[in-house]
């Protein structure tokens, strides 16, 4: 029988991430001294390589992406592709992430099948809509190569799913960013990589990197959390809680830990459920 108690903890408008107790904790312990002498190439690499290579997922064909770059999570990646190319001159896919219909209500969505030559497309992966890689990629993915068609994908989910199969080593696609921010709820301090084939001095993000002008506390944070939680850490603790909580609410699972979808395909928040099973099995 269905518990409207859990149903109460359904979000359904703003869909908060997990706040874990134990990492909230162990993240008021960070203090900046004791990573100032920490070489920041070195950061670099181990949270790209943690990204990269979480074992939840299955990614391949990044290794041509040689460029790795600081920026201040994803949406600084989204933000500097808007400055380079004007929104309007950017293919944005239905269903992507709010975020561009906010900066445009009037946004034309591109068509898969109809894609504009010579341009850019911008798109999440795992594409917001479905909670997973986009049902049409290959096609998409043609299609870019065909019409000589730039791609820069937006991974921000990525490192809050699992099962996750992709393999970037596509012509098109030119860039992709993500970032710690959904894996470790660390929404509060946007830490994020931009993986690029090349170079462009004129770039923002590059000359930030450049120049020395990014946040280093930042990514000294991020550093922070890798070292003690696996990137995969909600996963590993939650996954019984976030099926068991889909089961008891009659939602359908996705491949992002904090999200489910309702019988209409609505996407639905189950932060706070999975967190109350939880502690309801620890108090047990």
């Amino acid at each position: 029988m269905r518990n409207k108690d859990f149903d109460n903890l359904l979000d359904t408008q703003s869909k908060h991430q997990i706040e874990d107790k134990e990492l909230i904790s162990y993240m008021n312990t960070f203090l900046l001294d004791n990573y100032r002498n920490l070489n920041m190439d070195d950061i670099k690499e181990k949270i790209s390589n943690s990204i990269l290579q979480n074992p939840s997922n299955n990614l391949t064909g990044y290794h041509k992406f040689k460029n790795k770059e600081f920026c201040i999570g994803v949406t600084q990646f989204i933000d500097n592709l808007i400055m380079k190319y004007g929104l309007e001159n950017i293919q944005i896919l239905e269903h992507d992430y709010s975020y561009y219909q906010r900066l445009n209500p009037n946004i034309i969505f591109a068509d898969v099948g109809n894609l504009k030559p010579n341009s850019i497309l911008l798109m999440s992966m795992p594409f917001a809509g479905h909670c997973d890689v986009h049902n049409q990629m290959e096609e998409i993915l043609e299609e870019c190569n065909q019409k000589n068609i730039d791609v820069h994908l937006d991974c921000a989910w990525l490192t809050c799913a699992e099962k996750i199969k992709f393999n970037f080593d596509h012509p098109c696609i030119k860039s992709f960013a993500s970032s710690l921010s959904k894996c470790y709820t660390l929404d509060w301090n946007r830490i994020g990589i931009r993986w690029s084939k090349t170079i462009d001095e004129s770039d923002s993000i590059t000359i930030f990197n450049k120049f020395n002008m990014y946040n280093k506390s930042l990514c000294m944070i991020g550093y922070h959390a890798l070292k003690k939680y696996p990137i995969n850490y909600y996963w590993k603790k939650y996954r019984d809680f976030y099926y068991d909580g889909c089961r008891k609410t009659f939602t359908f699972p996705t491949k992002i830990i904090w999200l489910s979808k309702d019988v209409n395909g609505s996407l639905v928040g189950v932060s706070r459920l999975i967190q109350h099973l939880y502690d309801i099995s620890v108090s047990n």
